[in-house]
């Protein structure tokens, strides 16, 4: 799971800074995803809160905080997708590099601000056992979020 979260941050950055020609199926349900997204806590509670009482959390307790992570940079990454997409085509058109890349430095402050958030939130769950244990568990944060509908090849 650690090496999720930084391959996370380094996809972030990296998407945000490059185009990609990837092709994503879209989530058949991502209506319900979008709700859950809506409902989210800000990712600066989150980590405030993990700062202040991740010691005394359970594994499931530091799941569900990770899992609300994931939730809150569902935007970001819906975003950096649609991004994405536009410069698919084997001959991209130059306005839609141009627009991308106009996007990117508009919300380049953002992409950094959750980034750091994430390392911060790495790093207090790093510093206790469960959440240690939740961060190396690869397999659960796969599937929470392919549940997200977030991209497979992340």
């Amino acid at each position: 799971m650690k090496k999720l979260l930084i391959a996370m941050f380094a996809l972030i950055m990296g998407v945000a800074f490059t185009s990609c020609k990837q092709k994503t199926e879209v989530e058949p349900e991502k209506a319900a995803t979008e709700e859950k997204v809506e409902k989210a806590e800000s990712l600066e509670d989150l980590v405030a809160r993990a700062k202040a009482e991740g010691a005394n959390w359970s594994v499931d307790e530091w799941k569900a905080a990770v899992k609300q992570a994931f939730i809150a940079m569902k935007p970001v990454m819906d975003n950096i997708q649609k991004m994405t997409e536009k410069t698919e085509d084997e001959n991209p058109d130059l306005a839609k590099i141009k627009e991308v890349a106009e996007d990117l430095e508009k919300n380049q402050a953002e992409y950094e601000r959750i980034e750091k958030l994430f390392e911060e939130l790495n790093t207090a769950a790093s510093a206790t056992a469960n959440g240690k244990a939740v961060i190396d568990d690869e397999e659960w944060g796969n599937a929470v979020m392919k549940e997200l509908g977030f991209p497979e090849d992340m």
